[in-house]
């Protein structure tokens, strides 16, 4: 029998997930084969739609967003149920709304950043089995045999290396018989989104930008199995009863029934064999959480399992990825389960919910914590016992002297050195960027993550707590000398900084 391929990693799923985290394994020099059982020239309609602010500089530190923001339509404030409003414009982000834009826009722009970097995507691969031993995962598709360091599975809810892995998926169902279409209108709404409930009957509506409008809808008394087929004028004439209008909806091009399921995965990681996105985690499209979450698990998880490909992990560097994963995916099904629970229900208690909810939400403090739980701006990792306050925090964009700013520099898919006025001490060497925020920005110096979250931050550190700080994660560290990085910092160039690639 021929010999396995060999790679570093497979990634299983070329949804946005398993293309974010293959872009960022190739852009750090890793050998990534994707593997899709879908072929290339099948329609990839049927998926989400709404990017929040976090997943926003997500895609802005690997210089994405600039691109996908002009193609689809920003949504400063979220307006459920008639008068309840969630506003977003006062999100400490360079993306305070919802991005509307269809889920393919999002697979496009990352499915170029991984074949521009070297990820081979194979489509039309379904696997057929996975083994793995104390060092490595042997994978066969579509005849193909592939030995790698690591395995993603990253292939949705019917997930094949969840089954493979023997995991159990405990959870519910939570909604039946939810309708979904994409159908054109002769009347735009006159908000971006629109959603309402009567206790009866559901509906939503969202624009894709293109003059397709995404419609969910769901009637109490119209109960069917999912293969049921969907009648337009059902699907109508439902968002028409919870709107008040249909808006003149006309020419659907795609229509479909489908159930709500909350469930998660309790292990995110099986020797190295690792879970994300819906292969993990599953919930109901209320608040739209379901591809953020996902592309916040690859974002988490890419780094890691390059820095320990490269030989520079810290010990058990790759085991954070379920302590930091799993709560989230956990708060992600409250949350969304949340909304749906509200807007399902019957007409007295809905009505009664809505009257606490807009009480609640005159509270300033309880609406800003909502805002930043549904962004994801308010995310935030455990820090180790003894760690400064901000370590774990998302660490928010900042201006950098001369010029750039930090999620610019993130782009280099290194840590980055922030210091508070140019005074960090010593060379940092090749392993991360040294960036400098602008005097009148003064504050901690904070190491920062590939993932954009606080690693480590102190206020006026000594040269050995900066060494200290940067050994803790495995880079090299801090040594006396003149170093380019200090002089960028300080207003040289930026173009003459590189990131350090280990020796393999």
């Amino acid at each position: 029998m021929d010999l396995p391929r060999e790679r570093d990693v497979v990634v299983v799923g070329a949804g946005p997930t398993g293309l974010l985290v293959a872009g960022d394994l190739a852009v750090d020099g890793v050998r990534v084969t994707v593997l899709e059982q879908r072929p290339a020239e099948e329609s990839n309609l049927t998926r989400a739609f709404a990017v929040h602010a976090r997943t926003s500089e997500a895609l802005d530190a690997r210089g994405l967003a600039d691109a996908l923001v002009p193609a689809g339509a920003r949504v400063g404030g979220l307006r459920f149920l008639g008068k309840l409003r969630i506003d977003l414009s006062w999100l400490p982000t360079r993306f305070p709304y919802v991005l509307i834009t269809p889920q393919y826009t999002v697979e496009h722009l990352l499915e170029q950043r991984a074949l521009e970097h070297g990820a081979e995507i194979l489509r039309g691969h379904r696997v057929e089995n996975i083994q793995q031993n104390g060092d490595g995962v042997e994978v066969v598709s579509a005849g193909d045999r592939i030995r790698a360091s690591y395995l993603v599975g990253a292939d949705g809810v019917r997930s094949s290396i969840r089954t493979s892995l023997g995991l159990p998926f405990p959870g519910r169902t939570v909604a039946r018989s939810v309708m979904l279409g994409d159908v054109r209108l002769v009347r735009a709404p006159a908000e971006t989104i629109v959603a309402n409930a009567d206790g009866d009957a559901f509906g939503f509506l969202a624009p894709f930008g293109d003059g397709w409008y995404r419609v969910i809808a769901w009637r109490r008394d119209r109960q069917l199995p999912d293969d049921a087929p969907v009648e337009f004028e059902e699907i109508r004439a439902t968002t028409a009863e919870a709107l008040g209008t249909d808006y003149g909806m006309h020419d659907p091009r795609w229509l479909s029934r489908f159930h709500a399921d909350e469930r998660q995965v309790p292990r995110y990681r099986v020797g190295r064999v690792f879970l994300a996105g819906d292969a993990a985690h599953v919930h109901s499209p209320a608040g739209g959480l379901g591809m953020n979450t996902g592309l916040q698990d690859a974002a988490n998880l890419g780094w890691k399992l390059a820095a320990d490909l490269q030989g520079w992990a810290p010990p058990a560097l790759l085991d954070t990825y379920q302590g930091e994963r799993h709560p989230i995916g956990r708060q992600a099904l409250r949350l969304s389960g949340g909304i749906l629970r509200v807007a399902l229900s019957r007409r007295a208690v809905l009505e009664a919910a809505s009257g606490l909810a807009r009480a609640a939400l005159t509270l300033r403090p309880l609406t800003e914590r909502v805002a930043e739980s549904v962004s994801g701006i308010g995310i935030r990792y455990p820090s180790p016992p003894g760690a400064d306050s901000r370590v774990g925090e998302r660490a928010p964009d900042v201006e950098l002297a001369g010029g750039g700013r930090l999620y610019e520099a993130l782009r280099a898919g290194r840590f980055v050195l922030l210091s508070a006025d140019g005074s960090a001490p010593g060379d940092l060497a090749d392993s991360h960027h040294l960036a400098v925020r602008r005097p009148a920005q003064a504050g901690p110096t904070v190491l920062v993550r590939p993932d954009g979250y606080v690693g480590w931050a102190g206020d006026r550190p000594t040269v050995e707590q900066l060494r200290v700080a940067v050994s803790e994660w495995g880079l090299p560290g801090v040594t006396t000398g003149s170093s380019r990085y200090l002089r960028y910092a300080q207003g040289g160039d930026s173009s003459t900084a590189r990131p350090f690639r280990p020796a393999r």
